[in-house]
C-alpha cells in the first residue's frame, strides 16, 4: 500500500456518514497499521500506529452494524473507497 496522501498534508479529511457492516483484521503497512471495514460507502481503511490506535480500538469494540461519522480522505486506488487518518475523531450518531 502506498503512503497515505494526508501524511504529506496534501488532502483534507471530510466528514462522511456511513454504516459499518463488517470489520476485518488489523493489517500492517510500512506507515503503520490499518483496519479494513466494509461500509455503506465501500471499503474503508482506518489508520493507526504505535502513536495512536484509538480509532481502530473504538471500531473493533462496536456491535455490528453501526452508524458513524468518520473524517475521510478519498482512496487513491480501487482497494479503498476512503481512508480515515489516525488523527481524526469518529462520531457515533444517537439513534
Amino acid at each position: 500500500m502506498s503512503e497515505p496522501l494526508w501524511s504529506a498534508g496534501t488532502m483534507q479529511a471530510d466528514p462522511r456518514h456511513l454504516t459499518v457492516l463488517a470489520v476485518g483484521p488489523v493489517c500492517r503497512a510500512a506507515q503503520g497499521e490499518y483496519l479494513e471495514c466494509e461500509t455503506s460507502l465501500g471499503r474503508v481503511a482506518i489508520w493507526g500506529s504505535e502513536r495512536s490506535r484509538w480509532n481502530i480500538g473504538v471500531v473493533q469494540s462496536e456491535d455490528l452494524p453501526f452508524e458513524a461519522v468518520m473524517f475521510c480522505v478519498p482512496g487513491t486506488n480501487e482497494t479503498h473507497a476512503y481512508w480515515v487518518p489516525e488523527d481524526t475523531k469518529l462520531f457515533f450518531p444517537a439513534l
